[in-house]
């Protein structure tokens, strides 16, 4: 699925054609819309946030194909060039990624109709009671500014995902000691009080370890992989296991 980060974006990039012409092409998908005028920007958000997962992805997919017709239309032509390096970002994000020939292709093979795991930890988070609430929401954002930046900083982006996952991990600790006692301080003594009030288990500690060892180092590695996909991925890795503590800690506070 694409995210709500990347539907926005595509609405902000929709926003600078004819309204005819988005009426248009969203009918061609299916998709009614019936606002005009000033209501029409809300009313284009709204309605590409509602829709079906496959649809939104193939209105991307006829937007990247007509870029150039698109961009004819608008001028100046830094105003379409920037919101469509966006669009680009965000579903690079998601998994997917704008080839030369103006086709999309989805470069995540565990992609499938489910709700994207950053939607999801973003709604649980802010519904949550994690001490570091904010200071966790803030870093997964600013990661994800960070990636979409122009040119993308690729380290700041690694930066602020794995330092919501330090903070995160800090914050389940925490919550699992008893009153009073010392409290855990640096990466490796999260996971592992985790570990030991019985949060996680040895083999899933090793295995968060390993792949936060990825995130701190992966990314600048020539493997034959773009720094850019080795970024998004290194980043996937920090924001699942984020979605993965906090799941089990939440599961575990209920039973």
């Amino acid at each position: 699925m694409i995210s709500e980060r990347t539907r926005l974006s595509l609405a902000q990039l929709l926003e600078q054609q004819d309204e005819a012409l988005v009426t248009t092409l969203l009918a061609k998908h299916g998709l009614a819309m019936g606002l005009s005028g000033s209501y029409f920007a809300a009313g284009l958000a709204d309605a590409l946030r509602q829709l079906r997962d496959a649809r939104a992805v193939a209105i991307a997919a006829e937007v990247v194909a007509t870029q150039g017709d698109l961009r004819h239309r608008v001028n100046p032509k830094y105003r379409f060039d920037e919101r469509f390096g966006d669009l680009r970002q965000c579903l690079t994000l998601d998994g997917y990624q704008v080839q030369q020939d103006k086709t999309l292709l989805r470069t995540d093979p565990t992609l499938g109709e489910v709700a994207p795991i950053e939607d999801d930890l973003l709604r649980t988070l802010a519904a949550s009671s994690a001490p570091s609430r904010d200071d966790i929401l803030r870093k997964i954002q600013d990661s994800a500014e960070a990636f979409r930046r122009s040119p993308p900083d690729y380290n700041a982006t690694l930066t602020n995902a794995r330092i919501a996952l330090e903070t995160l991990a800090r914050d389940v600790a925490a919550g699992l000691l008893p009153a009073g006692a010392p409290q855990p301080t640096r990466w490796g003594e999260y996971l592992a009080c985790i570990r030991m009030q019985g949060g996680i288990t040895l083999d899933e500690e090793k295995a968060i370890a390993g792949a936060y060892t990825f995130m701190s180092t992966g990314a600048h590695r020539s493997v034959g992989i773009s720094e850019e996909q080795m970024t998004r991925l290194g980043r996937s890795f920090a924001l699942n296991l984020c979605w993965f503590l906090l799941q089990n800690h939440l599961a575990r506070s209920r039973s």
